[in-house]
């Protein structure tokens, strides 16, 4: 059989090559240990000799600095970027549409590099509202307090532009009402750590836990209480509104804790909230308490690790991270976590293995922090997610995703559960799925297939929205429709087919399972078919992507 393969004879549709070695061994994707009969048996077939896929199913979003330079953004979008973020820059909205024109121009560059349009999601962090102190006196740069130091917390405004290390003023006038003795307060985002020992009217006297120096304007952290702050600022509403207007796909919103804090925003963004969908940024116990209906009415949830250590215990932070990766994946819901990278040239062991374990955990995206979102770093990210994701036990994430889905159901959801049993049964090389909405191709990830999802559609915003969920690779479609519904469908699976083979993704012989409507106007996609992939392409000329 190996012979057949070396040969110069025509390569058949049953010669499809499953091993990673000329021995025929071991498995290719981790095939034997995905499929085991019991978890241990799955953990003991893992083998470092299997080859990883070409394709990496998680997405990737990187955020970028308003002075990033040109040269960057070109490394990171050939490296497959899936969502840009940028941080809300307080008064500099200027430079961020120069910085959204930018990255706009040099999409557009690579597009027509490449023969495509490549669509590359922008989401806008919104901070929202922080409680925070005051001016440091003498116009100091920074403010050091030693462990044991007594200092006083007070939201006497006398006090606003003179904190010194024996008098804080913080700008949130029912601190005291919240705070008991012994309650943690921390100082711009933990560099400071108080404790404090007394609460009268409108001061809380508290001792240095944690030495520490902090700035003017520095944020305050109160672990486990409940503030009452607005969702988000006048000054927020203005770049929300900028945001919209720039056809921005996403907004992330920090400082969430509840659902009222959604339906909130919600009602300010009005008759445009089918122009941008909402991120909820999980960073406080509030939010963690409230995950169920925080879900049921975001888009996507990110949970910022870094964040929570602020508000949790630091050793419950792993279990909070799975419990909320399940949660989405029950629901279909996008989940983002947070990497906690350092270096900006390689990733360290512990490092490694917290990507891998996002990804086994079941997470769509990773979130890659400015300071390190580097062509080295997202490489290497890009590498350890293509380890991991074939070490996913997919035996038991399959029937678990299929047992939670009510009976009876959609149609629809028969059909894509039908499909990924079939790529898994067939060893598929990918999925092609034709549609309008994207909604087929959310279903098709909420099963986690474990080959590539290449989705054609003819609506660009479609195909970025689809760039938070695990394994959708969307293609724009360009040709337009002339009446001939079948010939239609035809070539838009072919160019699915000469898509997967320009990236790597299929090679003569592999077997394909597309999913589409059988006539024009369904409504919904009705019919599975299994292929294999020829020898020849038949569209590079005639279609345009």
């Amino acid at each position: 059989m190996m012979d057949a393969f070396n040969s110069n004879c025509p390569k058949l549709p049953w010669m499809v090559e499953f091993f990673s070695s000329e021995d025929v061994q071991v498995f290719k994707n981790q095939m034997e240990a995905a499929f085991a009969e019991t978890t241990l048996k799955h953990l003991s077939c893992l083998n470092m000799k299997s080859k990883p896929p070409v394709f990496r199913s998680t997405q990737l979003i990187c955020t970028m600095p308003l002075n990033v330079t040109c040269q960057t953004i070109e490394e990171l979008i050939h490296l497959g970027i899936s969502v840009v973020r940028i941080v809300t820059p307080g008064n500099e909205k200027d430079k961020l549409l120069e910085l959204v024109g930018k990255i706009r121009a040099l999409v557009e560059v690579h597009s027509k590099k490449i023969g495509r349009i490549y669509p590359l999601a922008f989401a806008l962090d919104i901070k929202g509202p922080e409680i925070r102190i005051g001016q440091l006196e003498n116009k100091k740069n920074s403010l050091y307090l030693p462990k044991g130091k007594i200092t006083t917390l007070t939201t006497d405004e006398t006090y606003q532009e003179f904190v010194n290390e024996d008098m804080i003023f913080v700008d949130y006038q029912k601190l005291p009402e919240i705070i008991q003795p012994g309650d943690t307060v921390l100082l711009d985002y933990g560099a400071l750590r108080l404790s404090a020992i007394e609460v009268a009217e409108s001061i809380v006297r508290c001792i240095v836990e944690k030495a520490g120096t902090v700035t003017g304007m520095s944020s305050v952290i109160i672990p486990n209480a409940f503030v009452e702050l607005p969702t988000i600022t006048d000054e927020d509403k203005e770049i929300l509104q900028l945001a919209i207007n720039h056809h921005f796909d996403f907004i992330i919103v920090s400082g969430i804790c509840t659902k009222e804090n959604l339906t909130d925003l919600k009602r300010i963004i009005g008759q445009d909230l089918d122009k941008i969908q909402l991120i909820a940024k999980i960073e406080n116990s509030m939010a963690v308490e409230n995950i169920d209906d925080i879900i049921e009415h975001s888009d996507a949830i990110c949970i910022d690790c870094e964040g929570l250590l602020h508000d949790i215990p630091k050793e419950k932070v792993f279990l909070v991270q799975k419990s909320i990766l399940a949660k989405c994946n029950l629901v279909g819901m996008p989940a983002i976590c947070s990497t906690s990278i350092q270096n900006r040239t390689s990733l360290s062991k512990s490092e490694v293995c917290d990507i891998a374990n996002c990804i086994i955990d079941g997470v769509d995206a990773l979130h890659i922090n400015q300071n390190v979102c580097t062509k080295e770093v997202v490489k290497e990210v890009s590498i350890v997610c293509k380890e991991a994701e074939p070490a996913v036990y997919q035996r038991q994430v399959f029937n678990e995703l299929v047992f939670t889905v009510s009976v009876p159901n959609e149609s629809i959801y028969s059909l894509c559960i039908s499909v990924v049993e079939a790529s898994l049964k067939v060893s598929a090389a990918a999925i092609i799925c034709l549609t309008s909405s994207g909604r087929t191709a959310k279903l098709l990830s909420r099963f986690r297939p474990r080959c590539p999802i290449i989705v054609i559609t003819r609506y660009p915003r479609v195909a970025r929205l689809l760039r938070l969920y695990k394994g959708l690779d969307p293609i724009v479609y360009l040709k337009v429709f002339k009446g001939n519904y079948d010939q239609d469908i035809e070539e838009r699976i072919q160019l699915g087919i000469t898509y997967g083979k320009i990236m790597g993704y299929i090679r003569m012989g592999d077997v394909l399972v597309s999913v589409s409507g059988s006539r024009s106007k369904t409504g919904v996609p009705n019919m599975m078919k299994i292929m294999y992939a020829s020898d020849y392409d038949t569209l590079l000329k005639t279609v345009k992507f």
